[in-house]
């Protein structure tokens, strides 16, 4: 089940739990992002295979998109283990970040 409709579905049982009680609620959706959209035609361009990162990370990127492009880099992380001293990320990982990077710069900027 994507986000959208986990999201949706989340909306539609919260509305009925208020119905039940005779209350009201007002859902106001503070984070959305589209980034994944841009990245997957971004990819189109690369000749290799670009593995998907799921991540559930929002940082303060997700806060502060209202006020300026912000953009987040994952590389992948050997045994999953990230922001941690047993982090290890493979060199060949560090190039696609870097890659990407200016892709979408460029793609943006000029």
């Amino acid at each position: 089940m994507g986000r959208e409709a986990v999201v949706c579905e989340l909306s539609n049982r919260l509305y009925q739990i208020c119905d039940r009680r005779s209350d009201s609620c007002t859902i106001d959706r503070k984070l959305k992002s589209a980034a994944y959209l841009g990245l997957k035609r971004m990819t189109g361009s690369v000749q290799d295979e670009v593995p998907v990162l799921m991540s559930g990370a929002g940082h303060d990127a997700m806060a502060l998109s209202h006020l300026t492009k912000v953009g987040m880099l994952f590389v992948r992380c050997r045994g999953g283990i990230s922001h941690f001293p047993e982090e290890h990320v493979l060199d060949d990982d560090d190039v696609w970040a870097s890659g990407w990077a200016i892709l979408a710069f460029i793609e943006t900027q000029l």
